[in-house]
């Protein structure tokens, strides 16, 4: 398996707190049967890109000689979790924020009210830099429940939804659920990720996550969207 978005990076954001959580995330997110991960902190900060990208890059760095030294073979590769606004359309250039250097940029919105008709403005300034994004936990957005034709606007345009496997067990509430189980089953969604953030709650256990799952989501469905497409991601393919 491979999780394209989480926050094991350590000290960087509201993920893991230090280098330890850091390492055990890893840990169990390999003893879980995943075999990379794109560690994708939050970035907000438009005027501090090379200072973002700086410090996430040492902490790659040093995350990887860890796992080497600990003979954990998790492969991880560099990526963000893009917050959208109207500064995009001033943002100097995002390359260094997409995951694994390639087309792909991992997008996420304001989980409260937000005026969401700016959100296919957003979406096309990204497009017309040659970004395919990928809209982070759709499932999660108040406005998107609100607003549901939104999701068939953005399915006009050539962007990829990634719901949360936690939000498919059913840990954020009915309605996260029923979304993201209705976005995987007809195949709107094509990525399922963790979102860990922590040990206890939010954590890269996927078997465990698993156990929780409700029928209705197959083992084919989990290869196509933990394995198949994070792989295509990762290599700058085609989805």
């Amino acid at each position: 398996m491979i999780d394209i978005h989480n926050h094991i990076l350590f000290d960087i954001d509201d993920g893991a707190e230090d280098i330890d959580t850091c390492v055990q995330m890893c840990i169990d997110a390999y003893k879980n049967g995943c075999t990379a991960i794109a560690v994708t902190p939050h970035f907000f900060k438009y005027n501090r890109l090379n200072e973002f990208v700086y410090e996430r890059t040492e902490k790659i760095k040093t995350l990887r000689h860890i796992l080497e030294n600990e003979n954990i073979p998790l492969l991880v590769f560099s990526g963000a979790e893009l917050f959208l606004s109207d500064e995009i359309f001033n943002a100097e250039n995002l390359d260094a924020l997409t995951i694994n250097h390639s087309r792909y940029m991992l997008c996420e919105f304001p989980l409260g009210p937000f005026d969401v008709e700016r959100v296919p403005l957003w979406i096309d300034e990204l497009i017309s830099r040659g970004y395919t994004p990928i809209i982070a936990h759709p499932e999660r957005y108040v406005e998107f429940h609100r607003n549901f034709h939104i999701i068939d606007e953005l399915l006009d345009r050539d962007v990829v939804f990634q719901v949360n496997i936690d939000s498919l067990t059913g840990s954020n509430g009915p309605e996260p659920q029923g979304m993201a189980i209705d976005m995987v089953r007809r195949k709107i969604a094509k990525l399922i990720a963790t979102d860990a953030h922590d040990l206890e709650y939010r954590h890269t256990r996927i078997k465990e996550k698993f156990k929780k799952l409700p029928d209705v989501i197959t083992d084919e469905m989990l290869e196509f969207c933990m394995n198949e497409i994070p792989d295509r991601i990762l290599k700058n393919e085609e989805i």
